[in-house]
């Protein structure tokens, strides 16, 4: 089991010499005035790693709290970790040094520490976080462009404007591809992972090739429509780049928090279920990107550091089964597309993702609003999710 030194350094090394830290803040589905303020409460806790992408459509406010950040505390740029991802549309690829100068200037920085190739494959428009339609075509004229796309990142790096290149997720063979042409190897390879969606394999590759592995959506994935962004800026786009963001929704990650599994390691080192499964995450020797508006569950998310997993906790979480993928072509869309999910099921979130937003939509105070939880059993849910695993 990794993590038994308690990782008191926070951060990983990557392949370039560069550290990048454990714990990180994901921005996606966050904007306006509670993503400046989510992201100025994790920094002014500890968090120095911001996860961003120019299609969540809130770089500005990401931008604007970084500024905030600067000007009211001794943080430096040189103290941070930021990231943002190139969305591979149907006309980025002779644009790729364009897209992240947008990126940098919404960010108000002169540089990213890592850009990352969103998804492997190409469409003409797509969601922040569901992978791109795999039309034929497209993906076999992305497999031809792969080569001149990687290049211009390593480009990036050239120039200045990146000091690391990485991926977002590329399977096994997808990155075999990559490697062969490559001169400068994927420093990060970021990923859906969590105890419902291990990818045991995935991870041991890239560890073994020396592309450290982070961990996006750590808590599951939040099921989302398209909608106006809230982010109360437009920022800066390149022409014909898809740039939208989605309206926060009840989440299918809720059963996982809900095991009894994970519920007795939570009690046991009388922690949050969302702290052990982050612990879980770090354990492996990921880092992780959870998302959160939420003031107080930024604090406690960081908290992963001062305790670990015991072996037998540890081999629990790892024999969680059905391994099941919430989002693209898995879980989520899976439930989305048929009848199970007619408003309150069993698998409907038992949570919001994030309260402080459904408070802020209906005006209501947070520390009034009423969760429904629906108690079932951890046989009839892995059931549940064994059959829509088939």
């Amino acid at each position: 089991m990794k993590g038994k030194s308690d990782l008191m350094a926070c951060s990983f090394v990557l392949n370039t010499g560069a550290k990048i830290p454990a714990i990180g803040l994901g921005t996606w589905q966050s904007g306006g005035d509670l993503c400046i303020e989510a992201v100025k409460t994790a920094l002014s806790v500890g968090y120095r790693h911001i996860d961003c992408a120019h299609l969540y459509g809130n770089e500005i406010e990401v931008g604007d709290a970084l500024a905030e950040a600067f000007k009211s505390s001794s943080l430096q740029r040189e103290d941070l970790f930021l990231t943002s991802k190139l969305y591979c549309s149907m006309n980025s690829i002779n644009k790729i040094e364009n897209y992240v100068r947008v990126s940098l200037k919404n960010l108000g920085v002169s540089y990213l520490d890592l850009y990352l190739m969103h998804w492997p494959e190409i469409s003409a428009f797509g969601d922040a976080t569901d992978p791109p339609q795999k039309l034929g075509s497209e993906y076999k004229q992305f497999l031809s462009r792969l080569k001149k796309s990687w290049k211009a990142m390593e480009g990036l790096v050239d120039l200045g404007l990146v000091r690391a290149i990485g991926i977002s997720n590329f399977n096994v063979q997808q990155i075999k591809e990559l490697l062969k042409f490559a001169k400068i190897v994927p420093a990060v390879n970021q990923m859906e992972l969590h105890p419902f969606w291990r990818q045991d394999e995935l991870v041991k590759f890239c560890q073994l090739k020396g592309i450290h592995v982070s961990a996006h959506t750590p808590l599951g994935v939040p099921s989302s429509s398209p909608a106006p962004s809230d982010s109360g800026s437009g920022g800066e786009d390149e022409p014909g780049t898809p740039r939208i963001c989605f309206r926060r929704s009840r989440s299918v990650h809720g059963p996982m928090l809900k095991l009894s599994v994970v519920a007795d390691i939570a009690n046991r080192h009388k922690k949050t279920p969302e702290q052990v499964i982050l612990r879980w995450g770090l354990q492996r020797g990921t880092s992780v990107l959870p998302c959160s508006l939420n003031a107080d569950r930024i604090r406690k998310n960081i908290d992963i550091f001062n305790w670990s997993l015991s072996d037998s906790e540890w081999n629990r979480l790892n024999q969680i089964q059905p391994q099941v993928c919430l989002f693209g072509n898995g879980l989520t869309n899976h439930l989305l597309d048929s009848s199970f999910l007619p408003g309150s099921v069993p698998l409907q979130s038992v949570r919001e993702m994030e309260d402080d937003v459904e408070s802020n939509v209906f005006g209501v105070a947070g520390d009034s609003m009423i969760h429904h939880r629906l108690a079932v059993s951890d046989d009839w849910l892995l059931g549940v999710l064994r059959e829509l695993s088939r």
